[in-house]
């Protein structure tokens, strides 16, 4: 902790006084705090630093995610424990107890979440971030999550570039505010610049080694000609990005091989610097993202077609890979996009940083989704040549798209439901529409049919707060962090929010889409085709969480499940995905988005809403995990890995913006035949596969981490959208991952 509790209390009265004092005019009170809070929230570099920027936030201030969640946010129980102790301590005066009681009273109003929800509420008669676990399919929350900027830009024009791209769209447009208050963020991004330029010069003065002294020599130069000029070194580049990255609570870096490998080519050829210097320059920027430690954000992306330098680009991707293998973290979450005729080198180095059970990198396939996002976004072929995976997984568009996910939908509660004519039965809540007595749904068509029913309303309500969650952050703020490389912004003279951004997207997180689908084949199959059971006697066999009816269990358990490329179960699945998409799809343009789709990724929610949730008919226990992604229920993929590929590539990938495929292989396997294992996992993304998370790793490893935890401390897993520390995990959630399948020799 770099600020006392009573320092922070006092900034937020300081906060306070600046944001009303600028009330009259979004754009320059913008601007106002956003000077203030890089002051006051940007702290000290310590001896251990190669990059300069680090933050530790205050109780109020403005963030699009991190600090805050939220645009105007505010912290309110941190707030209120610190005035309390304070206050018991004797450190704050009279009157600052006074002018902290009215800025709680004012921001528990002000805070713009509250905005939010208060409209939501008028509309629908709830608050929908408070209606989960509770009850019911799904909750939703505020924030603008996962633009990826054209950092590009940042690192082509410059600080004074963009000064001047501002001069010249107002000549057109004509002066504004807007405008004024583009130009005074820039300027407080140098005064950042220049007071850590300060501090290193201070570092190397005090260094105690000629390493540390000549790093921070150099680091204090590059922070001053960035001031003002274009970076034109790979150590300035990267400084360049993260001093805009931290000022601005950005936690996806985009396609950063591309913007960064001319700078490090150039540095390269030229002998400044050797690969060993431009990897420790990378892991520099590695450890500001740990101390940060956001694991389900960090998305760094290398390779894939469509970037501007792609020699240069790829050079220094084997860098950054290498960086990942030393560094060995839940963070960042290192993406190599693959296409058919990338560099065999730089796959290689993928497949032999995997094999050291990094989790890393990702692997996204271009032959898939370039096609796929031209498509579903309905965009040129070379905006969807800049797609990127963010977050746990969702895809925007560099620089000219948003496409916040704010809510999670629970598709296997909605068949619980369903079964139950509008009952959460685990819970014992009436939450959801009354679709009927399911012993009247003679045929399987009138089942599915109440399922769909059961989620159409909660998607509805969500794509119009997603809406809202847009409408009025643009209302309250112009997100000049965000509009400043957001590419139409400057030129069109609005903000983010007030029609500055191309493509209005957003995403919703599906969850338990499998294990609803192996579901309703189950029933399906043993209800309705083989006559086995009636629907009333199988409902109140899961009410009874299959107790006393283990044949009954070992039939639902044999029933035809995803995973195995088995059509009849695969079709299911793939039916019912397009169908929440379409429902998704229309009402997202219902509310005035440009496009809301699906995403089926896992924030470890598979395993934690699944203990909200009653046995279900594809074997599953009561509140046991649900499966992860669209990877197979656990345990069902009994037929190769490349049975479950040919399953997992079966989807529409025009219905979505991201899915998750989990895939655990052995180390013996990874390792000792890394050339077969890379030819099926090629075919599967030259043939509509969209990508996989390789874990590398085995069982028993996981269960002797469970049982002496001490000794795995730094055993990696993918949980679905991100990576962990597996000792640090939930029981629950540690459980599902060491059920998944492992593929071995």
């Amino acid at each position: 902790m770099f600020k006392t509790d009573v320092q922070k209390l006092r900034n937020a009265l300081e906060f306070t006084r600046v944001y009303k004092e600028n009330a009259n005019d979004i754009y320059l009170r913008e601007a106002a705090c956003m000077d203030f809070q890089l002051r006051h929230i940007l702290v000290p570099m310590d001896e251990n630093d190669g990059i300069a920027g680090r933050y530790e936030h205050d109780f109020v201030g403005f963030s699009s995610q991190v600090g805050g969640i939220y645009t105007y946010y505010f912290n309110e129980h941190e707030f209120l424990n610190a005035y309390m102790a304070c206050k018991q301590n004797g450190e704050i005066t009279a009157a600052e107890d006074y002018a902290l009681q009215a800025v709680q009273a004012y921001w528990h109003e002000e805070n713009t979440a509250r905005k939010v929800e208060l409209e939501f509420s008028k509309r629908y008669g709830y608050v929908p971030s408070k209606a989960f676990p509770g009850a019911g399919v799904g909750n939703c929350d505020c924030r603008v999550a996962g633009t990826n900027l054209d950092f590009e830009k940042l690192i082509r024009l410059g600080f004074d570039g963009l000064d001047q791209e501002i001069d010249r769209a107002a000549e057109v447009n004509g002066a504004s505010s807007f405008y004024t208050a583009l130009k005074l963020w820039i300027e407080s991004l140098r005064g950042a610049c220049e007071r850590y330029r300060e501090q290193a010069l201070v570092l190397a003065e005090k260094a105690e080694t000629e390493e540390a002294k000549t790093r921070f020599t150099k680091l204090a130069e590059a922070l001053l000609n960035i001031q003002h000029s274009t970076p034109k070194t790979f150590l300035e580049g990267v400084q360049l990005m993260w001093i805009y990255a931290v000022s601005s609570d950005i936690m996806n870096y985009s396609r950063m091989d591309d913007y960064l490998g001319p700078l490090y080519a150039a540095d390269i050829d030229a002998g400044r610097i050797t690969e060993e210097e431009a990897v420790q320059t990378v892991l520099y920027l590695y450890k500001h993202f740990k101390e940060i430690n956001k694991i389900h954000d960090c998305r760094v992306i290398i390779g894939g077609v469509g970037r501007k330098h792609r020699k240069e680009a790829d050079r220094l991707a084997i860098v950054i890979m290498e960086a990942s293998r030393r560094f060995r973290e839940t963070v960042p979450q290192l993406t190599l996009r693959y296409y058919s005729d990338m560099d065999e080198t730089v796959f290689r180095k993928a497949m032999e940083v995997n094999a050291e059970g990094t989790t890393f990198p990702i692997i996204y396939s271009d032959e898939t989704n370039v096609p796929a996002v031209e498509k579903v976004f309905g965009v040129s072929h070379e905006e969807a040549e800049q797609y990127v995976p963010f977050g746990c997984g969702e895809y925007v568009i560099v620089g000219y798209s948003v496409g916040t996910p704010n809510n999670g939908i629970n598709v296997l509660k909605a068949l619980e439901i369903a079964l139950h004519n509008g009952l959460d039965f685990y819970q014992n809540v009436s939450c959801g529409e009354k679709t009927g007595d399911p012993a009247q749904f003679d045929t399987f068509e009138k089942l599915y049919d109440a399922v769909l029913a059961q989620l159409k309303p909660t998607i509805d309500r969500f794509a119009v707060h997603k809406y809202l969650n847009y409408k009025i952050a643009g209302e309250n703020a112009p997100y000049l962090h965000l509009s400043l490389l957001l590419n139409d912004c400057i030129a069109r003279g609005k903000a983010t929010f007030e029609g500055g951004v191309r493509y209005l997207n957003a995403s919703s997180e599906m969850f338990g889409i499998i294990s609803c689908a192996d579901s309703l084949t189950a029933i399906k199959t043993l209800v309705y085709d083989e006559k086995k059971l009636t629907l009333p006697e199988l409902i109140d066999v899961l009410d009874h969480d299959f107790e006393g009816h283990d044949d009954i269990r070992r039939m639902c358990l044999s029933a035809p499940k995803y995973g195995n490329d088995d059509d009849t179960a695969d079709d299911i699945a793939t039916r019912l995905f397009t169908d929440i998409a379409d429902l998704t799809m229309a009402a997202g343009k219902a509310a005035g988005l440009d496009h809301y789709n699906i995403v089926s990724v896992n924030n470890s929610m598979s395993a934690e809403w699944g203990n909200f949730c009653a046995a279900s008919a594809c074997g599953r226990k009561a509140g046991s995990p649900m499966a992860n992604a669209n990877g197979a229920s656990i345990g069902a993929d009994k037929c190769g890995i490349t049975a479950l590929l040919n399953s997992m590539s079966k989807f529409d990938n025009t219905k979505h913006v991201g899915v998750i495929n989990n895939v655990r292989f052995t180390k013996e396997l990874f390792k000792g035949s890394m050339d077969k294992v890379e030819a099926v996992l090629k075919a599967f993304y030259d043939n509509d596969g969209v990508q996989t998370n390789l874990c590398v790793i085995g069982k028993d490893d996981l269960e002797n981490a469970m049982v002496h935890p001490e000794n795995y401390q730094n055993l990696l897993v993918r949980i679905g959208g991100f990576s962990a520390r597996f000792v640090t995990l939930n029981p629950i959630v540690q459980r599902e991952i060491i059920e998944r399948t492992t593929y071995g020799a």
